[in-house]
């Protein structure tokens, strides 16, 4: 049946397909908030060409949050408007050729689908616009749905209204797809993801467990650790979009008077055990602005200390509260390559992205814990700042802004600073983006309300 084009946006009947681009996306498996409703978790199934999963990680969940490509993750929660929903991302750019299909599923552990009202799926561009929607109307006894899938054509991608029920859950449409459900899963000692992932709060439905690879032995989805709870933002947005996670990449458009001189480039991933010297073999311009260096660390030990070698100062020497933190770097200033001395006990792992990578921040409220990077480019707001160490740690909240990317290189403006534990109980003012905020010391647990001020 053909789709239904409503202004920018394209509403899809069950079995429609519209294009997409391929870039960056995000997918809303959303629904509408009433008291009792049963509680929906998304997922995200990456397929073969043969129509199976290859493994473990290709799904991607509540308790496996992104998929080791980095190019589908799991990034919370979001609600507004009477609606909830549960949020992936997908980097279409960086599915593997190997990858044909991506399911996007839900599960209802405590109910059924029938009993969901206002099911539906949602597609949108990075920066919120909606690309697609389809409504669920159909459900009844199902406690597991495929409510979509994008599938490229031709070299190009497409997203299907595909609305497949099952009703013996996700663990029937697990099997459909190559997948062995084992009965007492063992969960395994996961190796460190190899891109930025965040994990949502343990709150919601139980993740899914003992799911293996039918060609493989039985065992269990490696969890992966804490990584960080997820920041969630909850502006209230036009129907039929709702509110959306901070995490997600920003565009070098939404930093207008700097992002044009940006360096970008793919993010670069360096891993090891104990102490070890890495180069980052880049061509940094002169005087580049800073780039995120973002670091993960194993269940063993929280401690990592990164320093650039022939500085005297660290980018990291400090506690990662959950075992994941991100640092603004400076690279050279004469441009070229960096070498990273990374010293750690355990297991550790770097990841390089560009300031593109920053959170976006928008009104509401995020919480996360440790040393984090965002940018702002709404107008001037009071931003309230909540955190709290009980191990007697440093707390400091800085602003980068100006206009060249060189600017970004120092703090403009210290915000807030707080030492020996002190809990931090502050409201500032900061004004119009685009802006850099960088929690710069922290082993806090912290939580960020942005409230725009009434417009002149």
């Amino acid at each position: 049946m053909p789709a239904v084009t409503m202004g920018p946006m394209t509403h899809l009947v069950k079995g429609a397909n519209v294009p997409v681009p391929t870039a960056p996306l995000r997918i809303a498996v959303g629904r509408q908030q009433a008291p009792g409703v049963p509680a929906v978790e998304a997922s995200a199934v990456l397929l073969d060409a043969a129509g199976t999963v290859r493994g473990d990680a290709d799904i991607v969940f509540h308790g496996q949050p992104a998929h080791p490509s980095g190019a589908v993750r799991h990034v919370g929660t979001g609600e507004g408007a009477g609606q909830f929903a549960e949020w992936l991302e997908l980097d279409l750019p960086r599915i593997e050729p190997a990858v044909q299909r991506v399911l996007v599923a839900g599960s209802c552990d405590d109910g059924t689908f029938g009993q969901v009202p206002g099911l539906y799926a949602q597609v949108t561009y990075a920066d919120g616009t909606i690309l697609t929607h389809y409504d669920v109307t159909d459900a009844t006894s199902e406690t597991a749905f495929v409510l979509g899938e994008f599938y490229r054509r031709d070299g190009a991608w497409k997203f299907r209204a595909v609305g497949q029920g099952y009703d013996s859950g996700l663990a029937g449409l697990a099997t459909d797809f190559g997948v062995e459900v084992a009965q007492a899963p063992a969960l395994a000692a996961p190796p460190l993801l190899p891109t930025a992932a965040v994990t949502p709060p343990p709150s919601g439905p139980v993740a899914l467990q003992g799911v293996g690879k039918s060609d493989s032995a039985p065992g269990g989805v490696a969890v992966p650790p804490m990584a960080k709870p997820v920041p969630v933002a909850v502006p209230v947005q036009q129907t039929p979009s709702i509110a959306t996670p901070a995490a997600t990449l920003a565009t070098p458009a939404a930093m207008p008077s700097w992002g044009a001189g940006l360096f970008h480039f793919e993010p670069l991933v360096f891993s090891g055990k104990g102490a070890k010297t890495v180069t980052v073999d880049l061509p940094f311009p002169q005087d580049s602005a800073p780039v995120i260096l973002e670091a993960r660390v194993g269940p063993q030990y929280h401690f990592l200390s990164v320093q650039i070698a022939g500085r005297s100062t660290d980018v990291f020497c400090n506690d990662l509260p959950d075992h994941y933190g991100r640092a603004l770097l400076n690279p050279p200033r004469k441009g070229g390559p960096i070498k990273l001395m990374v010293r750690q006990s355990g297991t550790w792992e770097l990841t390089l992205l560009p300031l593109t990578a920053a959170l976006p921040i928008g009104p509401g409220t995020i919480q996360g814990s440790g040393r984090e990077i965002f940018v702002h480019t709404g107008t001037a707001a009071d931003l309230k700042v909540r955190a709290k160490d009980p191990h007697s740690g440093w707390f400091q909240l800085n602003q980068y802004q100006g206009d060249t990317p060189d600017d970004l290189r120092r703090p403009a403006e210290q915000l807030v600073h707080a030492w020996n534990g002190r809990r931090v109980k502050e409201k500032v003012r900061i004004p119009d983006g685009p802006l850099l905020l960088a929690i710069d010391k922290s082993r806090h647990h912290w939580e960020l309300t942005l409230d725009p001020l009434p417009l002149a």
